[in-house]
């Protein structure tokens, strides 16, 4: 997989939580981002948390405070929505026609745990290959017969990247720091 680059200077990860997100896959997203920066005593990855509401509650007591609405269309070279609890039941009209100008954008669109359903429910997931949390994965093959859904931990696809849930992140996030800093690095 080769991840285009959109921005200068740091790789841009959008974090993008919807309420109920389940913490351990957050975690695993940006923690070894954030842990790469320290390493490398300096900024190579630009962690940026969006959000549809001023605070998001994850499926625990944790909350994020987004710095940045999606509508502001930040500068990013990857786009990560999280979710968590029941994707399948998730609507929210306004977020899938963003999600689709996302998709048509020079961006790398994935979705992490149930993130995989709501970009599937969003139209952005036909003709590419996907993965999503196991406990999502027969309901979304239901909704959504025509999708590839693989028995992966992640699944890279041109410009889409989806990832089970739980621990499955942090080899995701290990793939892109090899990537962007090498194997050796990561």
């Amino acid at each position: 997989m080769d991840i285009r680059r959109t921005s200068k200077g740091p790789f841009k990860v959008g974090i993008l939580p919807i309420d109920g997100f389940a913490l351990m896959s957050y975690s695993c997203c940006v923690e070894p981002l954030r842990a790469a920066n320290l390493l490398a005593q300096r900024t190579l990855f630009d962690i940026v948390h969006l959000g549809l509401d001023p605070v998001v509650q994850s499926s625990g007591t944790a909350v994020v405070e987004p710095c940045i609405h999606p509508r502001l269309k930040p500068e990013l070279d990857m786009l990560l929505l999280i979710a968590g609890g029941d994707p399948l039941r998730f609507v929210d009209d306004a977020l899938f026609q963003w999600l689709r100008q996302v998709a048509r954008s020079s961006l790398t669109l994935g979705g992490v745990s149930g993130g995989p359903v709501i970009l599937a429910k969003a139209g952005v997931m036909n003709g590419y290959r996907m993965t999503v949390h196991w406990e999502h994965a027969a309901g979304l093959t239901e909704m959504h017969p025509e999708l590839t859904v693989e028995k992966r931990l992640y699944v890279f696809d041109r410009d889409r990247v989806t990832c089970g849930g739980g621990t499955a992140p942090l080899d995701l996030m290990h793939d892109l720091i090899g990537q962007q800093h090498g194997g050796a690095f990561a």
